[in-house]
């Protein structure tokens, strides 16, 4: 085997180990799927990277992250229309930065600011 071929063999391993797998969790009695986890690795040592959650009609009910297995980044729910619902915010497992609330005509109507997990501030927005 030549060194250009073994690199190629190599990348290509390298890709396989690192790309992120599909798997459906469960599947709403219609048959569409209810949970989808994305997994990150092989074997014992994949890492659940993302999960959305449908409703049974299809529609994204929310997607979210996670990094080292607990909640990272931001967090989108939606309303059944697709409208979105909340955004939240995510650092290591605890809600942490502004997260908001929206209606179902898709206003922000209130703002939940987090400081480690912890509400620091609430702003309604319905009354400005």
């Amino acid at each position: 085997m030549t060194m250009r071929h073994a690199l190629i063999l190599f990348l290509g391993l390298l890709l396989t180990a690192c790309s992120t797998k599909r798997y459906v969790a469960s599947s709403h009695p219609n048959g569409k799927a209810e949970v989808v986890i994305y997994m990150k690795g092989q074997g014992e040592d994949a890492i659940k990277v993302m999960e959305k959650v449908y409703y049974p009609t299809g529609q994204l009910e929310y997607v979210g992250r996670f990094e080292n297995g607990v909640e990272h980044g931001e967090w989108i729910y939606y309303y059944e229309t697709g409208t979105k619902k909340f955004v939240e915010h995510w650092q290591n497992g605890v809600e942490h930065g502004v997260s908001y609330e929206y209606s179902p005509d898709g206003q922000i109507y209130r703002e939940l600011h987090y400081e480690g997990g912890r509400l620091v501030k609430e702003v309604d927005r319905s009354r400005q």
